[in-house]
């Protein structure tokens, strides 16, 4: 072989090299996972009409889902998908390659329905809700709930993340992972629930999930936002005096419904009747707004270990046996006169339920 030929195969080798380096190099671009940041699962970007594909590249790269804005560039030029990303809201996940990314965005996103988690509601009650403005399948919602690995990386110790759905607004859409759904309201959790409460309940020799557990009884109680700190103090001085809490909502969570409890309710045998079992039940029964968070975290200096339901929203509070009594007794007399009112419809109605 001459040297002229070995200088052409040499040429050639090299050329053949590069191309599979540049072939490697964009089979990576577009196949490699991109590193993910964060725990987390997801997060949301918003692409708006005629937005470039280096906008796209930027924002993507800001939330931590792409590592290298130039890799998206080129993978989205490659699979001629650079003109194909279309306009909307995505929810997007961490730690997935470009083309999974780029097939992703080429499908319009989903516009957010803006979905309202009310104070007190139970797991099973968001469930529902979801079920019905974003389409979320109730089963595998309530799988996330439970989800234990899911538990462990947020660092709680309970069987559940019943407690820590943070009631609020929230935008969801009617694609996203029900894990997704569960760690958005969680993650809002912590936003509230930050080292401040942490140090008060520490002082106060509460763990994070008794700190919740009782502020989700007090969230069942209040109907009036000022009566808060006195509901607590009820139920704080009763655990300092290792009396039964016999709080209401702990039924009900047993119940699964908000109906009037009748006396035989109370001799259901369950962890969660507080009316047999002395201390807080094993976790929160229901998941409580930020007034009742606060409410158990700081409870009115008050005697108070009785109070009743007036009728009308509010309570009668009281330190003695006799005094509670005596509150319970007015309050059947004017349930008595309301139900003859209702009755009567010659009566004027003197009284409101």
């Amino acid at each position: 072989m001459t040297h002229h030929n070995k200088q052409i195969l040499t040429i050639i080798l090299i050329f053949i090299i590069a191309l599979c380096a540049l072939a490697w190099r964009a089979y990576v671009a577009i196949y490699g996972v991109n590193y993910a940041p964060t725990q987390e699962e997801f997060t949301e970007v918003t692409i708006t009409p005629g937005m470039s594909v280096q906008a796209i590249a930027a924002q993507l790269k800001e939330r931590g889902i792409i590592e290298s804005s130039r890799d998206f560039i080129i993978s989205a030029r490659l699979l001629l998908l650079d003109h194909s990303i279309q306009a909307g809201d995505f929810p997007l996940p961490y730690g997935r390659s470009n083309a999974e990314l780029l097939n992703r965005l080429m499908h319009s996103g989903t516009n957010a329905t803006l979905v309202t988690i009310p104070e007190g509601f139970t797991s099973f009650q968001i469930a529902g809700l979801l079920k019905r403005q974003i389409g979320l399948d109730s089963t595998k919602f309530m799988q996330a709930v439970h989800d234990t690995a899911l538990l462990a990386q947020y660092g709680i110790k309970a069987p559940s993340f019943e407690g820590y759905l943070f009631p609020d607004s929230y935008n969801f859409y009617h694609n996203m992972k029900p894990s997704w759904v569960v760690q958005r309201m969680v993650r809002r959790f912590f936003q509230i629930y930050d080292s401040q409460h942490m140090a008060r309940a520490a002082r106060m020799g509460f763990t994070r999930n008794q700190v919740i557990t009782l502020a989700s009884i007090i969230e069942g109680e209040i109907k009036i936002s000022e009566e808060g700190p006195l509901i607590s103090a009820v139920y704080f001085n009763r655990l300092k005096r290792n009396m039964p809490l016999q709080a209401d909502p702990t039924i009900q969570y047993i119940l699964a419904d908000r109906r009037r409890l009748f006396r035989s309710d109370l001799t259901i045998e369950s962890l969660y009747n507080t009316y047999l079992h002395r201390g807080l039940p094993p976790g929160p029964v229901c998941n409580p707004g930020e007034l009742a968070i606060e409410s158990a975290l700081a409870p009115a200096a008050v005697p108070y270990i009785f109070m009743v339901s007036q009728g009308d929203g509010s309570h009668a509070f009281n330190t003695t046996l006799a005094d509670h009594l005596r509150s319970k007794v007015k309050l059947d007399s004017l349930r008595q006169a309301l139900a003859r009112s209702r009755m009567d419809p010659t009566t004027t109605q003197a009284f409101k339920p």
